[in-house]
């Protein structure tokens, strides 16, 4: 289920609109919380990407998605624009 609507978002212009906000926002909390309390609360994978990247970590990553489906969705929009394909297709 959560598959088929993941395929789903990412094929679709509004989809990756969808996950590139989703993406932003993620990455602006995470830069809220280090800005107020200095640190975000970690787990086991937040423990690896602090040890690869410190505690900016977590908004390198987030950052980096919303940044992919920032470049994937303007490539889709232009490829759109450019050659007339539509989502449907």
């Amino acid at each position: 289920m959560i598959l088929n609507l993941w395929d789903f978002l990412t094929t679709r212009w509004w989809g990756q609109l969808i996950c590139v906000l989703l993406c932003w926002a993620i990455t602006a909390l995470f830069y809220w919380q280090i800005g107020r309390h200095g640190y975000v609360p970690v787990s086991w994978l937040g423990l690896i990407i602090y040890s690869m990247l410190g505690k900016w970590g977590w908004v390198f990553v987030w950052g980096f998605f919303g940044a992919l489906f920032t470049f994937v969705g303007i490539w889709n929009l232009a490829v759109r624009i450019c050659y007339g394909e539509s989502d449907d297709e």
